[in-house]
């Protein structure tokens, strides 16, 4: 089939992959001027089944709405917030239906997209930093008793994970600094971190080798049915598709907007700050989450990276001060002398899009012809292979892998 592709981050650069590795005619439309130059450029890289992460997935439903309501949220709210995003934010700290068969489906699909990866680097011969293992750090009785739900839950899915003394998580990470409070952490050694931009620009020219056709600076202005199903471009006019595949999640909502069924997208805002390593040994060794600040450090290459922040209703243009105060304060904090702050560093805010339930949409729209695979929230890099060989099973009319129910845009009825 003749397919074209909507979109060049790292979910548009592996559903071309597996498409093209399937034997089908691949065009990719991007309208920046290079693959993942959005929320795959700088992100948090992690690919974490433990979805141990502050925003990897919705929160654990408190005892009682009230507690659900009062406890500190991970997301503040920008000026210009919407009432959408507001709902949103409604039921993204709610107890909502369903929710472990849901979290079930998500470390489901971070697994399967993790081994698919691996398989992918393998096969592909791809080169690209990455490093395994991730610390959860928790700095109470309170916060480890309060774990204790979402790590049986885990372990019941076979997500390796170690609760750790202090004594024990200094070991495996020796630079943490002294400063840290540290009552206890959970180690996740199958949990990796991987840098998302060096994998998709690798992957890329894979990709170009199975002769897929990348247009760039071109971005898409319409879909449409007239005349069989075309893509619409100001600089290379109307061109016919059998199918077409929209990963653009920041422009979905423009390019489904006859659509029967509209689904509610909401972009969330994080922020990261990447900087030289100066001292190797004063590094993190692989990936440490501080579960109170709600911050992540990771080692990639010669660069340490902090991820951290969530705001609704943000612009590129804005940068809170107090996030920018915060990731530098916790790398200082948590790895004294670990980067180089007299060179280059590099401080990056980028959109994440989000469905209602925090699970992506992979599958095939309400507008015929028409798939999707976006709104992977914070886990796009983690989901971006397994997803893709996902979709593009599904459009070979094979049975998934995995079981897609819960991620099928057909949940979202109009």
């Amino acid at each position: 089939m003749k397919i074209a592709v909507i979109g060049a981050g790292v979910v548009g650069i592996c559903t071309a992959y597996e498409l093209a590795l399937d034997g089908h005619a691949v065009t990719v439309f991007e309208r920046h001027a290079a693959v993942a130059e959005e929320a795959s450029f700088a992100c948090a890289g992690h690919q974490a089944p433990s979805l141990s992460h502050p925003m990897a997935f919705a929160p654990w439903p408190q005892a009682s709405r009230l507690r659900t309501w009062l406890a500190p949220s991970a997301i503040a709210l920008g000026r210009s917030s919407s009432l959408s995003d507001l709902r949103w934010l409604a039921g993204w700290k709610s107890a909502p239906k369903a929710y472990l068969e849901r979290f079930a489906a998500a470390q489901a699909l971070l697994s399967y997209s993790q081994q698919r990866q691996q398989t992918l680097a393998t096969q592909a011969a791809l080169v690209f930093e990455q490093s395994q293992g991730q610390l959860l750090i928790l700095r109470s009785e309170r916060e480890l008793t309060a774990s204790q739900e979402r790590l049986a839950a885990l372990k019941a899915q076979g997500i390796a994970a170690k609760v750790l003394t202090p004594e024990e998580a200094r070991k495996l990470e020796p630079a943490l600094g002294e400063g840290v409070t540290l009552h206890s952490a959970i180690h996740f050694p199958n949990d990796a971190h991987g840098n998302c931009r060096q994998f998709a620009h690798a992957l890329k020219e894979r990709a170009l080798e199975l002769g897929v056709v990348f247009h760039f600076a071109t971005p898409v202005t319409a879909l449409t049915q007239s005349a069989g199903l075309q893509v619409q471009t100001e600089l290379l006019g109307a061109q016919s598709f059998d199918q077409v595949v929209l990963c653009a999640a920041t422009g979905a909502a423009t390019l489904l907007a006859s659509t029967p069924r509209q689904i509610p997208l909401t972009r969330v805002w994080s922020y990261s700050l990447s900087a030289q390593i100066r001292e190797p040994l004063n590094a993190p060794r692989s990936t440490v989450v501080d579960g109170h600040s709600r911050v992540s450090i990771s080692r990639i290459g010669a660069r340490v990276r902090v991820s951290g922040g969530a705001e609704l209703g943000g612009s590129l243009q804005s940068r809170p001060e107090a996030t920018t105060r915060l990731l530098y304060q916790t790398l200082q904090t948590h790895f004294p002398g670990a980067a180089d702050f007299s060179r280059s560093m590099q401080l990056w805010k980028g959109a994440s899009v989000f469905s209602p339930d925090a699970l992506p949409l992979v599958g095939q729209s309400a507008r015929p012809g028409v798939w999707l695979n976006l709104a992977h929230g914070h886990n796009g890099w983690g989901m971006a292979c397994g997803s893709a060989r996902i979709l593009a099973d599904m459009m070979q009319g094979k049975q998934a892998d995995l079981d897609t129910a819960l991620v099928q845009p057909a949940r979202f009825k109009s």
